[in-house]
């Protein structure tokens, strides 16, 4: 029961964000296709690079070497990174509470 709640209320809080979800997904996409031009990548390439220089893991395996790279690895992505992952840790957390609302009813 107490899974089944916490499911419930995180994908009620997602489902509440997915345009704003979505909309930095999509940036981060976009930002990965200028990745891919500026670095001279595949798009593929591009996009993971974005992925991973937007959520600060930094495998090192791509580096930026333009300016305009450089600005969207170092400053740009990781924000929107930020942004997507503290979205997240909400809805996480408010479906906990209500978790543990719910337990508190049944006491």
């Amino acid at each position: 029961m107490g899974f089944r709640t916490f499911l419930h209320e995180f994908l009620m809080v997602l489902y509440y964000v997915k345009s704003i979800l979505l909309g930095l997904f999509s940036l981060i996409m976009v930002f990965g296709v200028v990745l891919a031009f500026q670095e001279s990548l595949s798009i593929g390439n591009g996009i993971y690079f974005a992925f991973i220089s937007a959520f600060t893991v930094g495998y090192g395996d791509i580096i930026p070497t333009t300016p305009i790279s450089k600005l969207l690895c170092a400053f740009i992505l990781p924000i929107l990174g930020m942004i997507m992952t503290g979205i997240i840790v909400v809805a996480a957390m408010q479906a906990i509470s209500r978790l543990y609302q719910e337990r508190g009813k049944k006491l």
